[in-house]
């Protein structure tokens, strides 16, 4: 009878290198498990796939649902500006008081011119003396020089040429051609958009106290001088109140118009996107699925669009709604 000895099965010699061939096995299988768990993962097949040179994005048909593309349109812009100010008082104690030394000037200048007249029609001949010439004509270069400096002091303070002409024509405070209640406005607006404002421009005015009603008229005055603390300068306007509903102190929201609107590419506020430098992007594609950016310059904007001055073209298909979902996509990083 043969007997099976398993002692040098049980030795620590022979165990070690079987155990470590058994280990490596096991080993390569678990990677090639994690491997291929790896390539089917779900989360890696929902990733958009990124063009990083060309900033582009393919979708998938979920990803689609989370954005609004429309074409580009075009829309009208008014070149306006809109600031916060205030009802006045009918006039200013300075304004009033330069047009009062107007008029006197005015008045004081028409008499010497009279009287000068008048001497040198007599002439030598009927007992006028060469000096009382002399005088006439002295106080009547005196009224004129008096007269330019009190139309330079009115200038000064903003009144319009033909309101000075006007003043001197009637020797009135009152514009001609006024009808109905009126209410002036002051407004501060900014240095940079003073070259832009002049009077008989439109303007149109809100407060608080009336919502939805809106106050109609023009730029009576524009002051000369800007305030260097603010960099503003102050605008006066004359507005129609038929109701008499306007009361000084009164804030309100005051919009002068430039010029009339004008018709140019518009895209929706909510399309643009602002990038770390500042700059401005929008996406655009071509056939629904495919997204690439756009640098776009963008100029004023109007009831929720902005006017695009470069960079797009009327028609072209656009990101309206999810640019910024996008964006985000873009620079995400990649995930395991």
């Amino acid at each position: 009878m043969t007997t099976h000895s398993f002692r040098s099965l049980r030795g620590p010699r022979t165990l070690l290198p079987l155990i470590a061939t058994i280990g490596s096995a096991l080993f390569q299988v678990g990677c090639h498990r994690i491997s291929s768990a790896r390539a089917v993962s779900p989360t890696a097949s929902t990733r958009p796939a990124i063009d990083a040179r060309a900033r582009s994005l393919e979708l998938s048909t979920d990803q689609l649902h989370a954005i609004r593309i429309e074409p580009v349109q075009t829309g009208e812009f008014a070149a306006e500006f809109e600031a916060v100010g205030s009802v006045s008082f009918e006039e200013d104690s300075a304004v009033v008081q330069a047009e009062s030394s107007l008029l006197t000037a005015a008045a004081n200048w028409e008499a010497s011119r009279r009287e000068l007249k008048r001497v040198q029609s007599l002439g030598e001949s009927n007992g006028i003396a060469p000096k009382e010439a002399e005088g006439a004509l002295a106080t009547e270069q005196s009224g004129a020089a008096a007269l330019t400096a009190a139309r330079e002091a009115v200038r000064a303070l903003g009144i319009s040429d033909s309101r000075i002409d006007h003043l001197i024509k009637t020797a009135r405070f009152d514009p001609s051609g006024t009808t109905g209640p009126r209410k002036w406005v002051l407004v501060a607006i900014p240095e940079s958009e003073s070259p832009n404002v002049h009077t008989g421009q439109a303007v149109r005015v809100a407060v608080p106290a009336f919502p939805g009603r809106w106050y109609l008229g023009t730029v009576s005055r524009v002051y000369a001088t800007i305030d260097p603390a603010t960099h503003r300068v102050m605008v006066r306007a004359q507005v129609n109140d038929p109701k008499n509903q306007l009361r000084p102190g009164m804030l309100a929201t005051v919009v002068v118009r430039f010029a009339d609107p004008i018709k140019a590419t518009a895209i929706p506020t909510t399309a643009a996107v602002r990038e770390g430098d500042g700059s401005m992007i929008v996406w655009v594609t071509a056939d629904r699925r495919h997204f690439d950016v756009r640098p776009v310059k963008l100029a004023q904007q109007s009831q929720g669009h902005y006017q695009v001055l470069e960079g797009l073209q009327v028609g072209e298909l656009l990101v309206a709604e999810g640019g910024v979902f996008l964006s985000n996509l873009l620079e995400a990083p990649p995930s395991d």
